[in-house]
């Protein structure tokens, strides 16, 4: 059936984090930009996740748009609900749409053909693949004819699963090569690039190191950019398409380096990599030449194993401020369990030398993997504290941690069908996406429980891990320093103004405490700038410990005030030696907050489990079996150390499998 030589296409973005984040949408750009350079100028970009429209708004624009062909950008598993009900939706409304699903999402193939709107997915890099199925959307509706379009996946007349063999692979020079005028015709570049000073990413990564702060880079902007596409590393709780690692062309990247130089005077540079300089052919090319260009700049993913404290020097040389890895553990047998090919010692090296050399990170951990115990947690807690008591300008309240969360596509998913922790039918698979859309892996409340621990016991590891590692920072560099750290000059104005002011939920980058300092830290500086002083108020903020004695007057009113407002996340932040004094209730205190969280029916829910492996612990030849083996989850996984789910579709097999 002969189609529009010309048809149109609406690309759109599904919510990532509950805010739009500043990384720009380079996947869609990218594809986008494709498009347009084959000829098919009548492609369309609507950035929800960006503009965050009301559900109806959305629905409104896209049916407004009228597309022949209507692509969804769900980056991530979580996107599951959302792109079901806003297919669905388009679907009932403009019936001879077509829909195509790019992203990781499309490692569920199979769901999102049968139980949403979808009728294409696309398995993989797309740019490539979208021309392909573009150029044959044109010519016929018969999806058979869509078989030699490599990277498809879609239902047959029969309703039978086709997914086709990958695309080829973009060459490096290829990848990312995006015409920004699509969001400059579309005024959203002044999203993506920003001055500093109304900028939260320039307080995280960049206001430490005094390069920084200089006159000449007082107008500055800051982007988020990246170098590369894929990773090195087979991590078993992380789905990719890429195989392997492209990094782009020293000369190229700085021709795109020097475009937002010249457009928008960037002066600072947030590497949104994954992998960043484990080439160090390319590493080193490319601090020759960033030099050149008089940049401040952080890395936002590197290994641990890609870095020496040869290469840190360099780079901090080269204008690089903050450095972060996903270290993930402080436990060899969890870091193995991974995948991570990475040791214990090399991620103690990194925190050493970093501080050391004057250049930022944090912790970012996984916690409760299969085979987590109280002695592996344990071992992360003990690099935890090494972690804080490796430099006073650490802050303690830096640690992204995160539950381990089960994304279709990895290793660690396909554990969870296999143990029953998830399901074997497309029903039960659905359920689990259902169940974890729109939520943050921190959150507490869908992360499956991979352990032979009750789920209290978990969130009291999480719970312990934040306070322990203040605790450590505090002895070894005191009381007055944690102060120091998380702003020593923080009233109680300044807290009432936080509290009057509307709290943003978390950006998903760092862990909240984090986020709420930041908060504070921005509403202590604009006292300033209106010409008042913190410390002039007279009330500076209580302490735990002020010259041998307590300001009890002073802790009590603050304590009040938090849970008046019901701001109960700050309070271990600034009664810190007070939750290191009374740990042993701290299952206790973990408890109290599931109420909250979750209403009494689950906390009760949740405390007979508890109880009942209290219970279980008195009769040892009750427990269950052990772990398999602390080796990689693909390992296990590929060599069927869990037994396989023999009614699988065979056609997903390689999309279960990942890349």
């Amino acid at each position: 059936m002969s189609k529009s030589i010309n048809p149109k296409i609406l690309f759109v973005t599904t919510p990532i984090r509950p805010e739009p984040s500043p990384f720009p949408p380079i996947g869609s750009l990218s594809i986008i930009s494709a498009l347009k350079r084959e000829g098919f100028e009548n492609t369309h970009f609507y950035n929800i996740d960006l503009l965050r429209p009301d559900y109806d708004q959305a629905i409104a624009h896209i049916k407004d748009e009228n597309p022949d062909i209507l692509a969804i950008s769900a980056v991530v598993s979580t996107a599951y609900e959302y792109t079901k009900k806003l297919s669905l939706d388009i679907k009932k409304a403009l019936p001879n749409i077509t829909i195509i699903l790019g992203g990781n999402l499309g490692a569920s193939a199979e769901i999102v053909l049968h139980k949403t709107g979808v009728d294409f997915v696309c398995t993989g890099e797309g740019e490539k693949t979208m021309v392909g199925f573009v150029n044959r959307w044109q010519e016929t509706k018969d999806k058979t004819n869509f078989e030699n379009v490599h990277g498809l996946a879609f239902l047959n007349s029969a309703e039978n699963l086709i997914i086709t063999p990958y695309s080829e692979a973009l060459e490096a020079h290829q990848v990312y090569d995006i015409d920004w005028s699509i969001s400059e015709d579309l005024d959203q570049m002044r999203f993506y690039v920003r001055p500093k000073q109304d900028r939260p990413l320039y307080e995280i990564s960049f206001i430490k190191d005094p390069r920084a702060n200089e006159i000449k880079r007082n107008e500055k902007s800051v982007v988020t950019m990246v170098a590369s596409k894929g990773c090195v590393a087979k991590c078993t709780f992380c789905h990719r398409w890429d195989p392997g690692i492209r990094y782009i062309p020293v000369p190229i990247l700085m021709k795109r380096i020097d475009y937002f130089i010249d457009n928008y005077d960037v002066g600072f540079i947030d590497f949104g990599d994954e992998n960043f300089g484990s080439d160090h052919k390319w590493l080193a090319e490319f601090l020759k030449e960033i030099k050149k260009r008089d940049l401040i700049w952080r890395v936002s993913g590197m290994r641990v194993s890609t870095i020496s404290l040869e290469w840190a020097i360099k780079m901090k040389d080269a204008g690089c401020s903050a450095m972060y890895f996903g270290m993930e553990s402080g436990s060899q047998k969890m870091l193995d369990v991974m995948g991570k090919v990475t040791t214990v010692e090399q991620n103690k090296s990194v925190v050493k030398w970093l501080p050391a050399n004057g250049i930022t990170t944090c912790l970012q951990l996984v916690l409760g993997m299969p085979g987590e115990t109280r002695e592996t947690i344990e071992e992360t807690m003990e690099f935890a504290s090494f972690y804080a008591q490796n430099s006073e300008d650490t802050d303690p309240n830096r640690l992204g941690l995160n539950f381990a969360q089960a994304l279709p596509g990895t290793p660690l998913y396909e554990y969870a069908r296999r143990k029953g922790l998830i399901g074997s039918s497309i029903e039960d698979e659905e359920k689990y996406l259902l169940q974890i859309s729109d939520r943050d892996a921190r959150d507490g409340e869908t992360f499956i429980n991979f352990t032979d621990y009750p789920r209290l016991l978990l969130e009291k590891w999480y719970f312990d891990l934040q306070n322990g590692t203040r605790n450590a920072f505090i002895e070894k560099w005191g009381i007055q320093s944690y102060h120091n750290v998380i702003g020593n000059a923080h009233s109680l104005q300044i807290l009432k103004k936080l509290q009057e002011t509307p709290i943003k939920r978390d950006s998903g980058y760092f862990a909240f405490p984090q986020k709420a300092v930041e908060q504070i830290k921005a509403l202590e500086e604009g006292s300033n700038r209106q010409g008042g002083s913190v410390k002039d108020t007279g009330a500076e903020m209580p302490r735990t410990e002020k010259n041998g004695s307590s300001n009890v007057v002073g802790q009590v009113s603050l304590l009040f005030m938090f849970f008046r407002k019901g701001m109960f996340r700050y309070i271990p932040i600034y009664f810190p030696r007070f939750f290191w004094r009374i740990r042993f209730l701290s299952v206790v205190i973990v408890w109290v907050n599931s109420v909250k969280k979750g209403g009494i029916k689950n906390s009760v829910k949740i405390l007979l489990e508890y109880l009942t492996w209290k219970i279980s612990n008195l009769f040892p030849l009750i427990k269950g079996q052990p772990f398999v083996k602390y080796i990689s989850l693909r390992r296990i996984i590929n060599k069927n150390l869990v037994p396989e789910i023999s009614s699988d579709n065979p056609s997903m097999a390689k999309l279960r499998k990942g890349r």
